[in-house]
């Protein structure tokens, strides 16, 4: 498995739009964070002369002001590994990962758990994938009904009230 980072023409962009070149963009640091699938695919490697065979492409946006960063697995243990742990982070069964169209994934958050590589080049490697932890929605109540004077004499009293015309009192 390799994972690469890109500059994806953030510095072209930002020197077109008058920003700063390179300073807009800047390497996932080590740590969890919470990313985004932006592409997905099956297909040769990016890097096809080195790595031969099919291989799950998948290119990741982070929340934040970090660049673009891609990973690819194949039919290694190692990747075949990564791979059901990304498919247990997103909330596929084993059956549905199988099934599964590589663009169903687009779109989809996770959070990784990275480490900056510092052999050669330094690089964003993927350590573990997680889902997502959503804050727990609070249970909405019911909206109040209106009262009218009347229905409230009632339930003051514990009676019924009679209607909107009633007369409280």
């Amino acid at each position: 498995m390799r994972v690469h980072s890109f500059d994806d023409g953030f510095e072209a962009a930002a020197a077109a739009a008058g920003g700063q070149a390179g300073g807009d963009r800047v390497m996932l640091p080590d740590g969890t964070h919470t990313v985004t699938i932006r592409k997905a695919d099956e297909g040769p490697h990016n890097f096809p002369e080195n790595n031969p065979g099919q291989y799950l492409n998948l290119e990741f946006a982070p929340n934040g002001p970090y660049s673009l960063f891609w990973a690819s697995y194949g039919s290694s243990a190692k990747d075949l590994a990564m791979s059901a742990l990304l498919a247990k982070a997103l909330g596929f069964t084993p059956e549905s990962w199988a099934d599964a169209d590589p663009g169903e994934l687009v779109g989809m958050e996770v959070q990784v758990k990275t480490k900056i590589g510092t052999k050669g080049k330094p690089r964003v490697w993927i350590n573990d994938f997680m889902p997502v932890e959503r804050a727990a929605q609070p249970e909405s109540k019911p909206a109040p009904r209106p009262q009218t004077p009347a229905a409230k004499v009632a339930a003051a009293r514990g009676d019924e009230a009679g209607g909107g015309d009633d007369i409280p009192f």
